[in-house]
C-alpha cells in the first residue's frame, strides 16, 4: 500500500489500534502498511480456505464467521467470528498448514491483507511486534479451548448462555450491573447461525432463547440481541459449577 492513497493514514491508524500492531515505531508500521492491501468481502460471501496460506488478514470494519463443515453431511460448526482489530488465519501463519475452515462474511468486510511470508518474517525480526502476537495467540487458543469444553461438558441450554455471555464486551466495565448490554458480535444472526455455534439444533437454541426471554434474562430489538439480567445469565452459564457444588 502507497502512502499517497488518500485513505492511507485512516488505514494506518486503524492497524495501529489492533492488539497485533499496537505500540509499533512509526517507521516499522509504515514498512509493515507497505506490504498490505485494501479488500472488500460482500456480505453473505464464502471463501475457500486455502487464501491463507498465500496471505495474512486483518479485520478492519465488519464480521468474518470460521465455519467447519462435514464434506460428507452438511452438519455446521461455527468456530469463532473475528471482528475489527482479529486476524486471519493464525494457525495456518505458524504452521503453513491448511486450515480447513470457510471464512464468510456476516457484514460487509472491510480487510488489509499481506503475504503470509512477509508476516512471518515480522515474528522473526521485530520483537515488539512478536511481543503482542504470543498474547493474541494465547487468546485465540483460550478461545477454542472454551469452544471444546463447552461441547464436551454443558448441555445446549448452557452453551447458549456462556456464547452469549462470552460475546459481552469484557473491555466495558460500563456495564457491570446495568441493564440493556447489547451484545453487538451476535446482533441480527439468525437462530440457525447461534446454532452452529452451540453445536445444536436451530429449534432447540429457539426454545433456549424463549426460556431466557421469559425470565427476564434478555431480549431482542430490531433484531438486536440485549441483555436485560446480566447476574442471571452469569448463572445460566455456570450450571455444571452450581450442580457440582450442591451435589445434584
Amino acid at each position: 500500500m502507497k502512502n499517497s492513497l488518500p485513505l492511507y493514514n485512516t488505514y494506518r491508524a486503524r492497524l495501529s489500534g489492533t492488539e497485533l500492531f499496537r505500540g509499533l515505531s512509526d517507521d516499522i508500521l509504515d514498512d509493515m502498511l507497505s506490504h498490505f492491501r485494501f479488500e472488500s468481502w460482500n456480505k453473505g460471501s464464502v471463501h475457500d480456505s486455502s487464501i491463507a496460506l498465500r496471505r495474512f488478514y486483518v479485520v478492519i470494519e465488519g464480521r468474518m464467521q470460521l465455519t467447519r463443515i462435514h464434506p460428507g453431511t452438511g452438519k455446521q460448526i461455527t468456530i469463532s467470528i473475528l471482528s475489527e482489530g482479529d486476524m486471519y488465519d493464525v494457525l495456518t501463519l505458524l504452521d503453513g498448514q491448511s486450515h480447513d475452515i470457510s471464512p464468510s462474511a456476516l457484514d460487509d468486510l472491510k480487510l488489509l491483507s499481506a503475504p503470509i511470508g512477509e508476516v512471518r518474517n515480522w515474528i522473526r525480526e521485530h520483537p515488539d511486534f512478536n511481543d503482542n502476537f504470543m498474547p493474541y495467540l494465547g487468546k485465540r487458543i483460550r478461545s477454542r479451548e472454551a469452544l471444546a469444553a463447552d461441547l464436551g461438558l454443558y448441555d445446549a441450554h448452557t452453551r447458549l448462555a456462556r456464547l452469549i455471555l462470552r460475546y459481552v464486551d469484557s473491555g466495558d466495565s460500563s456495564h457491570q450491573d446495568k441493564p440493556g448490554i447489547e451484545v453487538r458480535l451476535l446482533h441480527d444472526l439468525s437462530n440457525e447461525t447461534l446454532a452452529h455455534m452451540v453445536g445444536s439444533a436451530r429449534q432447540v437454541v429457539n426454545r433456549h432463547l424463549q426460556a431466557m426471554k421469559k425470565d427476564g434474562i434478555l431480549h431482542t430489538e430490531n433484531r438486536r440481541l440485549i441483555i436485560d439480567d446480566l447476574e442471571k445469565l452469569q448463572q445460566e452459564a455456570q450450571q455444571l459449577e452450581q450442580e457440582l457444588q450442591t451435589g445434584s
